[in-house]
C-alpha cells in the first residue's frame, strides 16, 4: 500500500455512496443507516476528527438538491444514478486521510465499487476502509476497486484501532481482529475475536452529523412511509436500534450467516441495550428535535418484558414510532391456558408509546414454506393474523403486510395460498401489501444453497440482485413470479398507496 505517511492524527470521512435505481420500480430513499453514525461517535469519543457524507443527498450546507438528490443521470444499462457528481465527491474527499465506505445492501454494489475506484484513482495515498454485510460478502470485488481494509464485523472498536495505528506512526494493520486485507494477491482475513455483548457500551450514534432537515424535507424513511405534508418543516425523524441480532434464523436473512463459529463473530445472537441506555438515547434524540422515530431492530420484541418496559418509558417523550423491520408475529401472541391468543397488553402498550404503524412480515401463506425456509416463526394454524390486524387498527395503528414469493421449492399452489392470504389480510384492514421476490443475497444461508446447487439464472450478476426480479431457478417460472408480484401489488393496494410509491421513482 502506497499510503500517506507522517500523519499521526488522521481525519476520517465516512461515506454512503450515490444510489442507482431502476426507473420502472426502483424507489429512491436516503440510506443514512446507523452504522456510520455509531462509528463516527466511537471515533469522536477517542479524539479523532470525523465527518459523515451521504453522496445521494449531500450536505445541506454545501450542496443544493439539484446537485444531490435531484441530480439524476441515466446510465447505459437503463438504470439511473442519483447523487453528487464525481467531481463534487473528489472535492469533498480531498482534506481527509481515511475514507470509510459503507456497503450494507447488495443493490449498492455498483455505486460503491464506482465510489471506491474513483477515490483510489484520484488519491492513491488515502486509506480506504469498508464495512457492511455486502462489503464483507464481495471482498474480492472491492479490493480490486481499490479498498485497502474491509471490516468483517461490527466495527466500533475496529475503526478506533485503525486510527490508533496512525497514532503509533505505523502502517501495519495486520494484527487487528475483524479485518480483511490483501497479502500479495491473496485475501487474508483476521477473524473477529469477540463481539460486544453489552450494547450499553456502545456510544450514542452521531445523528447530528447528518443533514436532518434535508432528510425530513425528502420525507422518505428507510422502511416507513410519511405522507406528503405530514411533517412540519421544523420536524425531523431518525432511526433507532435498541438491540442487535435475532432469535430466528431465516434462510434469506443476513442473520443466517452470522451464527456461532462464524469468522465474523456471533453477530446473530440477540443482544440488547438496557432500559436506562435506551432512555438516555431517546433524550438525546428529543434534544435534536425529532418527532418521528423508526425503530430498526431485527427483533424488537424478542424480550417481551424488556420491550414492554421500554414502551412504557417512551410514553413520556411523545414520539410517533414506527417499526420498519416489522415485528415477529409470534411476539404479538401469547399462550393462555393452552391456547394461542393475541397479546392485547403488548399491542395496547405499543399504541400508548406512540406506534402509529407496524409492518407484519407474513412471509408466506404456506406453512410448509415457513417451516422450511422461515424458521417456523409463524403458525397459520394457531395465529389469526386478520384478527391481529383488526386489533391493531382499533388502537390507531396502521398495519402493512409483507409477503415473499419465489422460494426454491415453492409450488404454484403455495404461491396461490400466499396471494389468498394477502387478500384476506387486506380485507381485514391492512393498509397495504408488499410483495418481494426471494433473493439469495451474499452472506445468507440461501445464497450458499443457491451457489452450492448452481441455481443462479443465466446472465445474473450478484451485483445486480434485487428483490423485485427473480434471480435463481425455482419450480415456478421466473417470468410468472415477476408478473404476479407486480400485478398482485397493483390489484390489492389502494390507488393512494400506489401513487405514493410511484412518486418516489427516480425522474427519467
Amino acid at each position: 500500500m502506497n499510503l500517506i505517511t507522517g500523519v499521526r492524527e488522521p481525519k476520517f470521512l465516512l461515506m454512503y455512496a450515490p444510489q442507482r435505481h431502476n426507473p420502472t420500480y426502483g424507489v429512491v430513499k436516503p440510506e443514512v443507516s446507523l452504522g456510520n453514525l455509531y462509528l463516527a461517535a466511537a471515533l469522536e469519543e477517542n479524539g479523532f476528527e470525523v465527518d459523515v457524507l451521504d453522496c445521494c443527498i449531500g450536505d445541506e450546507k454545501k450542496h443544493s438538491m439539484e446537485e444531490s438528490f435531484n441530480r439524476t443521470i441515466p446510465l447505459s444499462n437503463g438504470m439511473i444514478r442519483v447523487g453528487l457528481s464525481s467531481e463534487t465527491i473528489l472535492r469533498e474527499v480531498k482534506r481527509y486521510d481515511i475514507i470509510g465506505v459503507s456497503s450494507i445492501f447488495t443493490s449498492q454494489t455498483r455505486t460503491v465499487e464506482e465510489l471506491v475506484r474513483l477515490i483510489s484513482d484520484a488519491y492513491p495515498e488515502k486509506l480506504i476502509i469498508m464495512g457492511g454485510i455486502n462489503a464483507r460478502s464481495q471482498m474480492r470485488r472491492f479490493f480490486d476497486a481499490g479498498a485497502h481494509l474491509i471490516c468483517i464485523s461490527e466495527a466500533e472498536r475496529t475503526i478506533v484501532q485503525i486510527g490508533n495505528v496512525f497514532r503509533r506512526g505505523s502502517m501495519d494493520f495486520s494484527g487487528i481482529p475483524g479485518i480483511a486485507f490483501l497479502s500479495g494477491e491473496q485475501i487474508q482475513v483476521n477473524p473477529m475475536s469477540d463481539v460486544e455483548n453489552n450494547l450499553d457500551n456502545l456510544p450514542i450514534p452521531a445523528r447530528y452529523k447528518l443533514p436532518l432537515k434535508r432528510i425530513a424535507e425528502i420525507a422518505r424513511p428507510h422502511g416507513g412511509v410519511i405522507k406528503p405534508g405530514q411533517l412540519e418543516r421544523s420536524q425531523i425523524y431518525v432511526s433507532v436500534t435498541t438491540s442487535r441480532g435475532c432469535p430466528y434464523v431465516c434462510s434469506f436473512c443476513h442473520i443466517s450467516g452470522e451464527q456461532k463459529n462464524s469468522e465474523v463473530g456471533y453477530l446473530g445472537k440477540f443482544r440488547y441495550q438496557s432500559e436506562e441506555r435506551v432512555e438516555k438515547e431517546m433524550a438525546a434524540i428529543k434534544e435534536l428535535g425529532a418527532k418521528y422515530i423508526y425503530i430498526e431492530d431485527d427483533s424488537l420484541l424478542a424480550k417481551k418484558k424488556r420491550a414492554l418496559s421500554i414502551f412504557r418509558m417512551l410514553t413520556k417523550f411523545g414520539f410517533s414510532l414506527g417499526d420498519v423491520n416489522g415485528v415477529n408475529l409470534s411476539h404479538l401472541h401469547k399462550n393462555k391456558v393452552g391456547k394461542i391468543v393475541i397479546d392485547d397488553e403488548m399491542l395496547e402498550t405499543m399504541a400508548e408509546a406512540g406506534f402509529d404503524r407496524l409492518s407484519f412480515p407474513v412471509e408466506s401463506g404456506s406453512q410448509r414454506i415457513i417451516d422450511k425456509w422461515v424458521s417456523g416463526k409463524i403458525n397459520h394454524n394457531e395465529y389469526d393474523i386478520s384478527a391481529l390486524i383488526k386489533k391493531a387498527n382499533s388502537l390507531g395503528i396502521i398495519v402493512s403486510s409483507c409477503y415473499l414469493i419465489g422460494y426454491p421449492d415453492e409450488t404454484y399452489e403455495e404461491l396461490a395460498r400466499t396471494l389468498i392470504a394477502a387478500k384476506k389480510h387486506m380485507d381485514a384492514g391492512s393498509a397495504y401489501a408488499n410483495f418481494t421476490i426471494v433473493t439469495p443475497f451474499p452472506g445468507t444461508a440461501l445464497y450458499d444453497f443457491v451457489s452450492r446447487n448452481n441455481l443462479l439464472l443465466p446472465g445474473v450478476d450478484i451485483a445486480d440482485l434485487d428483490w423485485m426480479r427473480p434471480s435463481f431457478k425455482t419450480l415456478i417460472d421466473p417470468w410468472y413470479l415477476e408478473f404476479i408480484s407486480r400485478k398482485a401489488w397493483e390489484y390489492l393496494n389502494k390507488p393512494e398507496r400506489i401513487a405514493i410509491v410511484r412518486s418516489m421513482l427516480p425522474k427519467k
